[in-house]
């Protein structure tokens, strides 16, 4: 029986391999058996598994694990960026997602800052 690699296996499910090692961190997928040097070696059944975690959507392939951080403003500018890349990439509208975050919580918005947002000439959003 042929085992294939971590990194081969992220290559296969076209993840990064930081993802998949991600995924077993966080106990998503189950930690396959590993070799006498401690490799992990991943049968075609466990790849085919975690094709069907990510198919049934139980798994997302966009899944990051997030470590506490004691700066709060640090926290906050990294999550932003994450939040940005999926806007980005799912070509959202950012005033649109801003109201719709305001509505579900205006209480919220406001006091952390969102109401000094003024807006540009473009139509998006900036900082006074």
């Amino acid at each position: 029986m042929k085992y294939l690699t971590t990194l081969e296996v992220a290559r296969e499910l076209k993840i990064s391999k930081q993802t998949l090692l991600n995924w077993l961190y966080s106990g998503k997928v189950p930690e396959p058996v590993r070799n006498k040097n401690g490799y992990r070696l991943w049968s075609t059944a466990r790849v085919r598994l975690v094709r069907r975690l990510i198919a049934d959507g139980r798994i997302h392939k966009r899944t990051v694990v997030h470590s506490q951080s004691a700066d709060g403003a640090h926290a906050a500018a990294e999550f932003a960026k994450d939040v940005h890349r999926c806007l980005r990439d799912g070509r959202l509208d950012v005033e649109a997602f801003v109201r719709e975050l305001c509505r579900l919580n205006s209480a919220v918005a406001h006091s952390q800052g969102m109401s000094g947002i003024k807006r540009r000439s473009t139509g998006r959003p900036s900082r006074k």
